[in-house]
């Protein structure tokens, strides 16, 4: 990395689900009961992941369902009761408190609905480091579409080019690449480690010196 590539970052975004927090396990666990109830099948792990990361529509894209609105509302209902074991990464507070520290401000980008997003949320401690969360209902085209950081650059006043977005899956970075921001893929969620991006922190600490920032 160069050191004037460093700079020039004037807010941080970053997904949720496998990237601040830890929510992954009980998503797939709940997504595979709520296919399987509503008539759509078993899936092994790694199809089901596939989800992760888009809008509740893609449920129509991904399986073969009666009624993939029936299916989302059943994820939903399974997920609520297990949201609550969620925690954030190691490392996550610090370095969101770190940039918070600095002057930056921070951002959530989601393909989770506001609804979902306000009722999880606050659970996990981290909602006061945020100043703008874009959710998947706030854009005509979430993720991967470049929609959700064009959205944070016009909020913020800057350039796309002025974003870094961290975020686990390749919808993240695609939605990076296209919206001309830089992505940081979070290779303490992601299962994919190839997934291209411009940055590979491997851990969120790693973060502060793609920003410029020492470790603390």
């Amino acid at each position: 990395m160069k050191n004037d590539m460093r700079h020039n970052f004037k807010v941080v975004m970053f997904d949720i689900d496998a990237c601040l927090i830890d929510s992954a396990p009980n998503l797939i666990l709940t997504l595979d009961r709520a296919v399987f109830d509503t008539g759509g099948g078993h899936h092994d792990e790694r199809y089901l992941r596939q989800m992760l990361g888009l809008p509740g529509s893609a449920l129509n894209d991904l399986f073969d369902l009666p009624d993939w609105e029936h299916t989302l509302r059943t994820w939903s209902e399974y997920y609520a009761p297990l949201a609550v074991e969620n925690k954030p990464f190691e490392g996550i507070e610090p370095l969101l408190a770190a940039i918070k520290h600095a002057g930056l401000p921070l951002g959530v980008a989601t393909s989770q609905g506001r609804t979902l997003y306000q009722e999880h949320f606050h659970k996990y401690g981290l909602a006061p480091y945020f100043d703008l969360a874009v959710c998947a209902d706030d854009v005509e085209n979430p993720k991967p579409a470049a929609d959700p950081l064009l959205f944070v650059a016009s909020y913020f006043g800057i350039s796309p080019g002025e974003i870094l977005f961290l975020g686990d899956a390749p919808y993240d970075m695609q939605c990076a690449k296209a919206a001309g921001a830089k992505g940081a893929l979070a290779m303490w969620g992601t299962t994919d480690p190839t997934i291209p991006a411009d940055y590979y922190p491997p851990t969120p600490l790693d973060v502060l010196s793609i920003l410029g920032f020492a470790q603390e």
